[in-house]
């Protein structure tokens, strides 16, 4: 299943310019409204607060609620608890592409690169 992360401060974004609608737990952008795409809250890790190291090797990745969750994790806004380590995070989404009928979208290179593009540089409008 291909998935990416979104920042919660790039949807503001795209929504504030109307590059995007939300429906429930599905975004489609204007650019592109035959697909549509699931959303799940999650946090993309970029620091560990007060130390140099990571002794959940989590920086650089991606977890869903449930995920934070499953790991006994803490999460407010920008920050995680996870045992005695506070990380920083940017909130945000997993972003799954899904056809009308709600089943994953079967996406090919092309496809989903230019997806991707789309989503990375903001070029949605």
């Amino acid at each position: 299943m291909q998935r990416i992360f979104v920042a919660q401060s790039r949807i503001d974004v795209w929504e504030s310019q109307q590059q995007v609608f939300l429906q429930g737990d599905f975004i489609r952008m204007v650019a592109y409204p035959e697909l549509a795409m699931y959303i799940s809250p999650a946090v993309y890790f970029e620091r560990v607060d007060g130390s140099t190291s990571d002794p959940y090797d989590i920086v650089g990745a991606v977890k869903s609620a449930e995920e934070l969750a499953n790991m006994g994790a803490d999460h407010f806004d920008t920050s995680v608890v996870l045992g005695d380590n506070a990380y920083t995070v940017s909130p945000g989404f997993v972003v799954i592409p899904v056809e009308d009928t709600g089943a994953v979208a079967e996406m090919d290179s092309f496809r989903w690169g230019k997806l991707v593009s789309a989503l990375e540089v903001g070029q949605v409008g």
